[in-house]
């Protein structure tokens, strides 16, 4: 019989069984430990003296929260995967620095860079003249740039500034009315392994077949009532794409419950969310998916599996909880439901319910009839509709509150996912969420968030991005900087928002030589008018991998194709026609190869060359043509050489594609 088992049969709580045998010697590590007979009778014994669940309540009066201790080990994330923890930090570029003598490697312009350097345009003009690099005042310096233009002047240089930018866990209330809360529960793994299909099971929805291609692309909260108690669910997408929604997931969460599939083993994207979980320091529970689908000793296989990411089994004597399930079908999910709530029970999960609301904007999107909506999670605090807020550089009144079953409600406590209309501008993923009074309102409601200038790159693929949510942006933004690498092409974003495309969208990218790829969002008819009239390239998608499939396509059709100047014929000049108001034609036989009317034509005169030029005109029998081949006359007219004399030698060149060379 397990701890819980026993918990569950005498009506204990596991924690009080667990610190009982504990402290009579027991070596006993959570409530999915097996005990032997010995531990039965002695817990037999004392059972009358042990609080019952029915007994046990929370004092409403003031206590400090329980803080979590950091694990004992901090897991070292694989350099081949993101590393999550890179989420909560942003660098933040210094102001200018004054002192000539330094400078942040960054992207700017070449003015500037004159600003910042106190040095005069001119003389970084020639400088970079000298680099061999062509630039003027206005243009932009990439990084790599930068840091040559400084070393070449002698001037020192700089990293930008990191800093850590405030997270969810910082959110902290040391004073107030406490209470139990349900736990967090963020389900991460690999594309495909069945995290949606298990939160479509629990809430007796389609959300899995509404999901276009088969894969999660947005980062959902649903708060879920089962018997055990209420449990609140993230879902989170497995394309590589979208690692930082996952970072942010793993932020939230209290416990991580790692979707594998049977028939699949461990993948990229779960061992990318092993590392998340170990670096948040946060409880792991293993569920084993798709059982249904294969023999049993596919499970123990897994299990092997597990053991190299330190993730050992508890009933081989580790501390992971692992519960095979089909999520298609339901089968261990109750299970599954009831090694979440005791885990949680373990922690001592609490919130503080009397202040006011703060929390944290899991995704935010322009809303038809509502604006700017966000979800958010509150991790402190009641929010109600009418409270005024700020949220990171943005703020609003709260005008409508809808909960995960799409009702709308008055209020809602904390860690209850809801979606928040009344935003004066959208916010971004990210961001904390802070209740405040209208004074402090209205002292913030000026930071607007503004379009920033459109800074153009030279060389580079001019791209104008829209999303249909921030995580989207956010994510494409990562996938694309990482494609361009990839590719050795840089992607110049001129413009990333959220939203359907607009006529300000088309506007711009037609000024500025973009090509527009929405994602997820529809195209106003207006700005479709727009697209015909301007020929603005436009591309729209549903699935994050097949816009990129189609941007890596749209490189190579942009690439510009080095080519070669390769001889194709030579000819001998037979006679030579001065024709009044046309010029000196040269009547020649072709002796090997063609003559092509796109040529340039280089001339000898025994062994000394005499000109060269474009042919412009090229005849045959009186007849313009496209070429003409060995063992034809023909008749040409060259630009800027008229000094023609029989027997001179015609050597044909055209330029071709250095791929189409032959060796």
């Amino acid at each position: 019989m397990r701890i819980y088992e026993f918990s569950r049969k005498h009506n204990v709580p596991s924690k009080e069984i667990l610190h009982f045998l504990q402290n009579a010697g027991f070596d006993i590590k959570s409530h999915m430990s097996v005990l032997n007979q010995k531990a039965i009778d002695l817990l037999l014994g004392h059972v009358k003296e042990m609080p019952t669940t029915a007994k046990k309540k929370v004092a409403q009066k003031k206590v400090s929260p329980v803080v979590k201790k950091s694990p004992k080990k901090q897991a070292v994330v694989s350099e081949e995967f993101p590393k999550p923890i890179a989420d909560i930090y942003q660098e933040v570029p210094k102001e200018p620095i004054a002192h000539p003598k330094e400078i942040i490697i960054e992207s700017m312009s070449l003015a500037d860079f004159a600003q910042r350097t106190e040095k005069p345009v001119n003389e970084l003009i020639v400088t970079l003249l000298k680099m061999g690099i062509v630039a003027t005042k206005n243009q932009i310096l990439l990084k790599d740039v930068v840091a040559r233009l400084a070393e070449q002047l002698g001037i020192s240089t700089a990293k930008p500034r990191v800093e850590k930018a405030p997270t969810f866990k910082d959110i902290e209330v040391k004073e107030g009315v406490f209470k139990e809360r349900p736990p967090v529960v963020v389900v991460l793994g690999h594309v495909d392994h069945g995290k949606t299909t298990l939160l479509d099971y629990i809430r007796k929805t389609k959300v899995a077949a509404k999901e276009k291609g088969g894969i999660t692309q947005h980062l959902g909260a649903y708060e879920v009532k089962v018997k055990q108690g209420n449990i609140i669910f993230l879902d989170t997408p497995g394309h590589e794409a979208f690692y930082k929604i996952r970072g942010r997931g793993v932020g939230v969460a209290d416990i991580a419950v790692l979707i594998i599939a049977a028939d699949d083993g461990v993948m990229p994207q779960t061992v990318e969310a092993i590392n998340h979980a170990k670096v948040a320091g946060i409880p792991i529970v293993v569920a084993i998916n798709k059982v249904d689908k294969v023999e049993a000793s596919r499970v123990d296989v897994v299990k092997q599996s597990l053991v190299q990411y330190d993730l050992l089994p508890e009933e081989w004597g580790g501390d992971v909880i692992v519960v095979p399930i089909s999520a298609k079908f339901g089968q261990g999910v109750d299970h599954l439901f009831e090694m979440i709530v005791l885990q949680s029970q373990l922690m001592e999960l609490k919130a503080e319910i009397s202040g006011l609301a703060k929390g944290y904007v899991l995704e935010s999107k322009p809303e038809k009839g509502l604006g700017p909506v966000a979800t958010l999670i509150c991790q402190h605090g009641r929010l109600k509709i009418g409270d005024y807020f700020v949220c990171g550089k943005t703020g609003g009144r709260v005008n409508s509150l809808i909960d995960s079953f799409s009702k709308k409600i008055k209020e809602v406590g904390p860690y209850i996912p809801v979606q928040v209309a009344g935003f004066d501008a959208l916010a971004e993923v990210g961001d904390l969420f802070e209740v405040v009074s209208k004074e402090e309102y209205r002292k913030t409601k000026s930071r607007a968030v503004e379009r920033k200038p459109v800074l153009l790159v030279e060389g580079a693929l001019n791209l104008l991005i829209k999303a249909d949510t921030n995580s989207s942006k956010e994510a494409l933004l990562g996938a694309i900087a990482k494609l361009g690498r990839k590719l050795e092409k840089e992607f110049n974003i001129i413009y990333a928002g959220v939203g359907d495309v607009t006529e300000s969208d088309v506007v711009l990218a037609a000024n500025t030589g973009a090509s527009i790829f929405a994602f997820y969002v529809k195209l106003e008819h207006n700005a479709l008018l727009l697209t015909q009239r301007y020929a603005v390239t436009i591309q729209t998608f549903d699935v994050i991998y097949k816009l990129l499939e189609s941007l890596e396509e749209f490189v190579e059709k942009h690439k510009k194709v080095k080519k070669v100047l390769v001889k194709v014929g030579e000819a001998v000049v037979r006679k030579v026609f001065d024709i009044k108001g046309i010029g000196v034609i040269a009547g020649c036989y072709v002796r090997e190869g063609r003559f092509s009317r796109d040529g340039t034509v280089v001339i000898w005169r025994g062994k000394q060359k005499i000109g060269s030029g474009s042919i412009k005109s090229l005849q045959r029998e009186r007849r313009p043509v496209k070429e003409v081949h060995a063992g034809f006359e023909c008749g040409f007219l060259v630009d800027d050489f008229t000094d023609w004399a029989i027997d001179d030698r015609v050597e044909c060149f055209l330029k071709i594609p250095e791929s189409q060379k032959k060796s």
